[in-house]
């Protein structure tokens, strides 16, 4: 089965980059692109940036952020020889040193932050009073941008949003072992835990891979939806007869389809920190299974609706992105009386930027889950607390189709687990922890809106 997995894994990869790279390939096709983003200058022609550096070489960005971008990787406007902006209302060119800059406004025309040029100090100054935002001036705007407009955690969505019109698709593998037997914050090997007297049956190893695709879209410069979709293979070996003998069960299917909204509630002028509430529904797609109600960890599906809310926050610091999460799980009883606990976590997230093509993470996740219940009925070795640590690359690796495709390899481990176990006479119930997690996912971000 592993094998299989592994195979599908690959030929899905297969199929995707079959599909991408003919279109990478003859994507210059006279439309330039922007190298920062990748998006399609004639599509930005009021925001369009010119850049030529000291050897001659001539590149134009999108909008003013990505330009920027350009000018702080390579240390600064000493390194090209003329850098010009467009007048937002006249769409003249001017010297992007020469240039009036107003970040903050209520309109994103291209990227974020949304940096908007003028030639003129009165005109920038009546854009400002008319659309809100701040004032700056070449220095200050060099100062203020960060090597990405945006960092997306791994297991906690950003206070950040993309503009409206923002568009994102991903697909990712994952796979997960767990191979401690956890009595409570005690790690069993489950060879030793087997041998305890009156152990007749316990668990041994589980592993759980899976396919996930999942979009993004800006529905307003303050509103974004997200919803994934994922298949997944679990597979459970358990010791039966007092360890002499081994079982496998294995559950392979469609699972739950989360669906979120997130809300920009504020943001300062200047993009660098941001507070967004959370709300979300996950649609039970997934099969629930009565016969696995004594390993709920090899469940598709919860059987029920789950509503999620939650808070976050973020914030920059030049080339650092900090990202904070808090959000409670409430999941409903499903049509076999089973229910799964709710769930409270949080989370934050430390990523550092070097330049608009590397993202290096790394992730602490949280969460306390109530016991399950089944007929009304408490079940004893389900919920407890479990926390993670997780490192993340994130790769930019080419410009094309009017976007940005990138790579982002995720793997962690549990920090810390205090999970709820029970006896049935001289017999411990109780379930896996420990273990490892691997994450690798391509994704396509890119903006359907212009100016």
């Amino acid at each position: 089965m592993e094998g299989r997995r592994i195979m599908r894994t690959l030929c899905l990869l297969a199929v995707l980059l079959a599909v991408i790279m003919p279109y990478a390939a003859g994507a210059d096709d006279g439309r330039d692109e922007c190298p920062v983003c990748g998006m399609y200058i004639d599509l930005y022609q009021k925001t369009a940036c010119d850049i030529v550096y000291k050897d001659g070489k001539r590149v134009h960005a999108c909008g003013v952020a990505c330009m920027l971008r350009i000018v702080n990787d390579k240390g600064g406007p000493d390194a090209f020889s003329s850098i010009t902006v467009r007048d937002w209302t006249t769409g003249q060119t001017t010297p992007a040193d020469k240039a009036f800059y107003v970040i903050g406004s209520n309109v994103v025309p291209d990227m974020i932050p949304n940096i908007i040029a003028f030639s003129e100090k009165k005109t920038a100054e009546e854009f400002k009073t008319s659309r809100g935002g701040e004032m700056m001036d070449f220095t200050q705007a060099l100062l203020s941008i960060s090597p990405m407009g945006q960092t997306n955690p791994t297991k906690i969505p950003p206070a950040v949003l993309p503009p409206r019109g923002a568009f994102g698709v991903g697909m990712s593998y994952m796979y997960m072992v767990m191979d401690q037997v956890k009595l409570g914050s005690d790690s069993v090997d489950p060879d030793d835990f087997i041998k305890r007297p009156g152990q007749k049956k316990g668990p041994k190893k589980m592993t759980s891979s899976g396919e996930m695709l999942m979009a993004n879209y800006g529905i307003l410069d303050n509103l974004t939806l997200g919803i994934s979709a994922s298949y997944l293979d679990k597979k459970m070996e358990s010791y039966i007869n007092s360890g002499a003998a081994t079982m496998t069960t294995e559950n392979s299917g469609f699972g739950d389809i989360p669906v979120t909204l997130r809300y920009n509630v504020w943001r300062n002028p200047y993009y660098s920190k941001f507070f967004s509430i959370l709300a979300g529904i996950t649609l039970p797609t997934g099969e629930f299974d009565e016969k696995f109600v004594d390993m709920p960890g090899l469940q598709l599906g919860t059987g029920a609706l789950t509503t999620t809310g939650g808070l976050l926050f973020s914030h920059r610091y030049k080339s650092l992105w900090f990202h904070y999460l808090a959000t409670y799980r409430a999941v409903f009883e499903n049509g076999d009386e089973y229910k799964f606990g709710d769930t409270v976590s949080a989370g934050a997230a430390f990523h550092y930027t070097p330049n608009y093509n590397t993202l290096l993470g790394i992730e602490l996740d949280a969460s306390y889950t109530d016991k399950d219940e089944f007929h009304g009925d408490k079940m004893g070795s389900t919920g407890g607390y479990r926390s993670n640590l997780t490192a993340v690359v994130d790769w930019r690796f080419l410009t094309a189709l009017g976007g940005n495709f990138s790579l982002r390899f995720t793997g962690g481990i549990p920090l810390y687990e205090d999970l709820n176990h029970y006896s049935v006479g001289a017999m411990e119930k109780a379930k896996l922890g420990g273990g490892y997690y691997i994450h690798a996912q391509i994704n396509l971000s890119t903006r359907f809106l212009h100016n």
